[in-house]
């Protein structure tokens, strides 16, 4: 039997309270009345997150190698800080959402007239795709094949689609939306699981557009498939640990970006998200402006006591790799 838990006691704070509660925490506050203004538009959840790096830590109790927050803040610490932190991070989800946008749109497009060449409805029939993925079981507690499941789950978003030409799609024929109709429907995670399930020669022939390996391409996919998600529900991004993170290229694979293998923490934080997302747009649109303005960005990065790049795996010589020139 688990050990019981404690009931949570921590009362309601008013907005004056939560500013009095940080000061008694030993955060500076230098403008109270602008800083009541953003706990009342952005919210003490959601820039606690910010203000995480500034707190005190102290190895843990049950395993001294790990370190847990305090709730006292480091010397220096000011609610400017935070906020500028705060802002900095929703200007790079923004950059980030642009690239994803330009990759999703494209990678539409790629699979929806790589398998229809194959079979117009080739998204609906697993023969028409990568046995060995789409026959796997399906995750628990759901029932059949990864592909029933992901099956399901498109078919239904069709369904709900209002979009003008899937709605008369649907009025003048009795077949079911082809790929090249039903792709708009689709969310950026079916689309990467289609991808991923597809036929070993149209994966490969994809990924060849992009300069990639099949594995890699997928891999970075889901990586960018994250950080949407993260972006959309405006999530802290500039130093998240990636739950997706890219696959390394291999040797001559995206040689400009085959430094994010040196160094885990360049790949389980944003940075080799950043690298990624500067590939995939390059190969896209070769003059594209994003590339720069993601690394002028990160080179214009608050100067914050306690906190630095290297948070978002950022290390000293970065601005120098091939993929930033």
């Amino acid at each position: 039997m688990g050990r019981m838990l404690p009931p949570y006691t921590k009362p309601h704070l008013s907005f004056h309270d939560q500013i009095q509660l940080l000061l008694a925490r030993g955060m500076a506050i230098s403008e109270q009345p602008k800083a009541l203004l953003h706990l009342e538009r952005i919210g003490y959840g959601r820039l606690a997150p910010y203000w995480e790096p500034l707190r005190q830590t102290a190895p843990h109790p049950n395993d001294p190698t790990k370190l847990i927050h305090l709730d006292p803040f480091k010397p220096g610490a000011e609610f400017r800080h935070v906020v500028d932190l705060y802002l900095f991070d929703k200007q790079l989800r923004l950059l980030f959402l642009d690239a994803v946008e330009r990759f999703e749109v494209a990678l539409r497009v790629d699979i929806a007239h790589t398998l229809g060449r194959r079979d117009p409805w080739a998204h609906l029939n697993a023969a028409h795709l990568d046995p060995n993925r789409a026959g796997k079981p399906a995750r628990p507690p759901l029932q059949g094949t990864q592909h029933q499941e992901w099956r399901a789950r498109a078919e239904k978003a069709v369904a709900r689609s209002k979009e003008g030409r899937m709605v008369e799609f649907r009025a003048t024929y009795s077949s079911p939306l082809p790929i090249w109709m039903a792709v708009e429907a689709w969310d950026y995670g079916t689309l990467s699981q289609l991808l991923e399930m597809a036929h070993p020669n149209d994966r490969a022939e994809i990924a060849r557009r992009y300069g990639l390996l099949p594995n890699t391409l997928v891999s970075w996919t889901k990586t960018l498939n994250f950080i949407r998600n993260l972006c959309a529900h405006h999530g802290r991004l500039w130093n998240k640990a990636m739950v997706s993170q890219p696959l390394a290229p291999k040797v001559n694979e995206a040689v400009p970006v085959g430094h994010i293998g040196a160094d885990m923490h360049r790949r389980t934080r944003v940075y080799g998200a950043a690298v990624i997302a500067a590939y995939l747009v390059r190969r896209l649109h070769p003059t594209t402006s994003w590339v720069a303005r993601m690394k002028a960005h990160w080179q214009a990065f608050p100067v914050v006591p306690h906190v630095g790049i290297d948070h978002a795996g950022f290390f000293p010589t970065w601005e120098n790799e091939a993929i930033w020139q």
